[in-house]
C-alpha cells in the first residue's frame, strides 16, 4: 500500500501479485489489485480480481456489488446479473439507491426495459427530489414506453430548471402522446446556447420531431442548422427529407439540388427520385434512381426502388430486367423475389408469380409477407391450386395459429382442392380451418362465405343458410354471396327469398371490382409495402 500512496503502481502491483500468489484467495490483496487496475482504467483486470474477491469472502455483498458494477460497466450484462442473484438491497439509503441504479442498468443492458424502469422507480421513491435521479427515471420510462409516467416526471422538473435534456424527454413522452407539445417546443426552441452546441441541439432537435412524423416542424431546425453550417451535406439532406415528408415538394427539391452540389450520393439520388415522382416527373424520377444505381451498383435497396417506379408505371418489362439483373446479383434476396412475383402478377402471369412468392416466402425469415400475398393471387383463380402452395400455406398457417388470413388461405385452398376431384374426407378439417379464421378475423366476412359453400357442398342446408346470411351481411357487395343464398332459398322452399337474393346479386355485380382493379388496388398495397421493406433495409 506504500507503493500505491507514493503513486508508484507497477510495485504496488508486483507486491499484491506475489501475496496473491502465496495466498490467492487473500481478499485483502484482491480488493486492493482490484482498486489498483479501477484506478489505471483496467476494468477486464479489475472484474476478474472483484470476482476472485466475492467468490473467496463467501459472497460478501459488497464485493459482489462491486463485480456486479464491473461486469455491467464491461457490458456483460447476464454476468452482472447473475452476480446479483438473491443479493439483498443494502440499508443505507445513497447505497440503495446505487443497488437499484445498478440493477435498471443491468435490465436495460439485457433488454428488459419495463424491468429498468421498476428498479429506477424503486432507487427514485428513496429520494423523491433528486433531479437527477427523476431525470433518470423518466428516461428509464420513456424508453419502457411508459409515456404519460415519464411526462408526468419530466414536466415538473423541466418548468423548474429549463434542462435541456429533461425538455427533450418531455418532448418525445408529448409527441408519442399525440398530445400538444408546442408549449414545450417553443420553449426548447427558445433556449440560450453557445454557438459551438446550437448545431447538434437543432439537428437532434430535428430527429426528434422526424421519429415522430412532425416533418414541417423539423424543417424549420433543419433549416437553422444549414445556416449554421452550409457545407454540411448531412443538412441539406435532412432537410429535403424533412421538406418532402411535409409535402413541400419544389422546396424539397431545390434542397436536393444544392445537397448534390455538396456531395452526390445514392441515398441523395433515391430521394430525388421519391420527390420527382411526387412531382409527376416521371422521367425525371427514373434518371434519378438509376443514378442512385450507378452510384452504389452493389446495394439492392436501390435496385428496388428503381423496380418499382417501372411496376409502378406499369413498364413490366424494363421491371422485370432489373430484377434479373438484381437477381444474379442477389440470388438468395427474397425481396428481390418478393417484387419479381408481384411484377409477374400484374402483367397477368399468375402462375409465374405463386412461384416465385413461393420461393421468396422461402427465402424470408419471416414470410407472412410474401404467403399473404401468394394467397391473394390462388384466391382469385378459378383452377385447384398447385399442391406446394397449398401446402406451404397450410403448414406456416399450422406454425402461427394466431394468423386468421393464413388460416382462411388453407381452408378455402383445400376446399376448392377437394371440390374440384369431389372428394369430402377433408370436409372436418376445411371448416375447423375456416371457423377458426372467422373467430380471427372478425371483422372479415371471407370465412363465412366460404363456410357457406363447404356448408352448400356438403348439403348442410340450414347450416349453410346460417353462414351465407352471414356472408351478405358482412359483406353485401357479394354477388357470389347474394347468388349462393338464391340458391339455398330456392332448395328451402322459400322462392319469394331467392328472388330477392338474385336481384341483389345482380346488382352487386354491376358494382363488382373487375379483375383489372382489384390488381391496381394490389399494386398500391404492394408498392407501399415493398417501398417501406426497402426503408427499414437500408
Amino acid at each position: 500500500r506504500a507503493y500505491v500512496i507514493a503513486e508508484q503502481n507497477d510495485k504496488a502491483e508486483a507486491e499484491f501479485q506475489t501475496i496473491l500468489n502465496v495466498a490467492p484467495a487473500n481478499i485483502s490483496a484482491l480488493a486492493a489489485l482490484a482498486e489498483l487496475y479501477l484506478h489505471e482504467g483496467q476494468l477486464d483486470k479489475a472484474e476478474g480480481m472483484l470476482g476472485r474477491a466475492a467468490k473467496a469472502s463467501g459472497g460478501d455483498p459488497q464485493f459482489r456489488m462491486q463485480w456486479a458494477v464491473a461486469l455491467a460497466r464491461l457490458h456483460r450484462y447476464p454476468a452482472a446479473q447473475k452476480a446479483l442473484v438473491g443479493l439483498a438491497p443494502p440499508k443505507a439509503r445513497q447505497e440503495r439507491i446505487a443497488f437499484h441504479r445498478l440493477k435498471a442498468s443491468v435490465a436495460s443492458g439485457l433488454g428488459n426495459l419495463p424491468g429498468a424502469a421498476a428498479e429506477m422507480e424503486k432507487a427514485l421513491a428513496l429520494e423523491p427530489q433528486d433531479a437527477g435521479l427523476i431525470l433518470a427515471t423518466a428516461v428509464a420510462e420513456l424508453q419502457s414506453e411508459n409515456w404519460h409516467r415519464a411526462a408526468s416526471l419530466a414536466q415538473p422538473l423541466y418548468s423548474r430548471t429549463d434542462d435541456l435534456q429533461t425538455g427533450f424527454v418531455l418532448l418525445e413522452a408529448q409527441l408519442a402522446m399525440h398530445q400538444d407539445s408546442h408549449k414545450t417546443l417553443e420553449s426548447l426552441r427558445a433556449t440560450q446556447l453557445k454557438a459551438s452546441e446550437e448545431l447538434a441541439f437543432r439537428q437532434r432537435l430535428a430527429e426528434l420531431l422526424l421519429a415522430y412524423g412532425e416533418s414541417a416542424a423539423a424543417v424549420e431546425e433543419l433549416t437553422r442548422a444549414l445556416e449554421l453550417d452550409p457545407s454540411r451535406s448531412e443538412s441539406a439532406y435532412n432537410l429535403a427529407l424533412a421538406e418532402f415528408k411535409a409535402g413541400r415538394l419544389d422546396d424539397a427539391l431545390a434542397s436536393a439540388q444544392k445537397c448534390k452540389a455538396l456531395a452526390d450520393t445514392a441515398d441523395l439520388e433515391d430521394l430525388l427520385g421519391d420527390i420527382q415522382e411526387a412531382r409527376g416527373d416521371n422521367l425525371g424520377a427514373v434518371r434519378s434512381y438509376q443514378a442512385a444505381v450507378t452510384l452504389a451498383p452493389n446495394e439492392e435497396k436501390y435496385r428496388l426502388s428503381f423496380a418499382v417506379e417501372f411496376i409502378r408505371h406499369q413498364s413490366f418489362d424494363a421491371a422485370r430486367e432489373v430484377l434479373k439483373q438484381a437477381e444474379e446479383l442477389w440470388p438468395k434476396s427474397w425481396r428481390i423475389q418478393l417484387a419479381l412475383g408481384m411484377a409477374e402478377y400484374f402483367a397477368g402471369t399468375d402462375e409465374e408469380a405463386s412461384r416465385l412468392l413461393l420461393h421468396a416466402a422461402e427465402l424470408a425469415p419471416e414470410p407472412e409477407i410474401a404467403l399473404h400475398y401468394l394467397g391473394d393471387i390462388q384466391m382469385d383463380q378459378v383452377s385447384p391450386p398447385a399442391a406446394a402452395t397449398a401446402a406451404r400455406l397450410c403448414d406456416y398457417s399450422d406454425g402461427h395459429p394466431l394468423d386468421g388470413r393464413l388460416k382462411y388461405y388453407c381452408g378455402a385452398l383445400i376446399f376448392r382442392r377437394d371440390y374440384a376431384s369431389g372428394d369430402k374426407t377433408h370436409a372436418d378439417e376445411i371448416l375447423s380451418r375456416l371457423r377458426s379464421a372467422a373467430n380471427l378475423l372478425v371483422k372479415d366476412g371471407s370465412p363465412h362465405c366460404q363456410m357457406g359453400r363447404v356448408y352448400q357442398w356438403l348439403e348442410r342446408w340450414q347450416e349453410a343458410l346460417r353462414e351465407s346470411e352471414t356472408c351478405v351481411r358482412m359483406d353485401p357487395d357479394s354477388p357470389d354471396g347474394h347468388y349462393r343464398l338464391a340458391q339455398i332459398y330456392k332448395h328451402l322452399g322459400e322462392p319469394e327469398r331467392s328472388k330477392q337474393e338474385l336481384t341483389l346479386h345482380k346488382a352487386a355485380s354491376e358494382r363488382i371490382v373487375d379483375q383489372n382493379a382489384r390488381r391496381d388496388e394490389t399494386m398500391k398495397t404492394f408498392l407501399y409495402t415493398i417501398q417501406k421493406e426497402a426503408r427499414d433495409h437500408k
